[in-house]
Parts: C-alpha cells; structure tokens; sequence
C-alpha cells in the first residue's frame, strides 16, 4: 500500500487546477481620497480638465506637479497636490 504514495501524490499534482475568478485578477480599487483636509473638495470635479481652468483659485498651501516635475517629500496634510500630465490635464489631487 506505501508504495502506491508516490503515484497518487504525482497524479494529484497533474490534476487540472481549476481557473481563477474574473475579479481575482483586478487589482484593489484605492482608497477614495478625502480632500476636506486640504480644501480640495471644490476641485474633485476638475480631474480630466487643464489645470489652467483652476490654477488661479487654488488654496494658498497647493502645488501643481508635472509629469518631471521635483517635490519635497515632507509630508503636510494641509497641502493639494495638483497631478498634471504633460499638456497640462489634471491627472489626480491629492493631500499632503
């Protein structure tokens, strides 16, 4: 009987595997961004649109952020991060 162990155990190993769920496959959908904390709230709508449309009336503490543009990396909870591509269209806000 012990010695028929090795070919049961092959045999389970060759055993068609069944696939993975569609959605295991996704990544996470993130976190939605609270912009309360920066004054950003009024600006959620603007993400997909220049920058230029909005630049003049962001909060004091923001910053606009080129695709090889250079930050700080001190984190400030009460600053908007303005993400912009290349043309100028706003890619995501963030805090901090």
């Amino acid at each position: 009987m012990h010695r028929f162990f090795p070919i049961l155990i092959f045999l389970a190993a060759c055993a068609e595997t069944p696939p993975a769920p569609e959605d295991a496959l996704l990544p996470p959908e993130p976190a939605p961004v609270d912009l309360a904390f920066c004054q950003g709230e009024d600006f959620s709508d603007t993400v997909g649109q220049p920058v230029s449309n909005i630049q003049a009336n962001l909060p004091a503490r923001s910053r606009v952020l080129g695709p090889d543009g250079i930050a700080t990396q001190d984190y400030r909870i009460d600053r908007l991060n303005v993400y912009v591509n290349g043309d100028g269209i706003i890619q995501r806000l963030t805090c901090g």
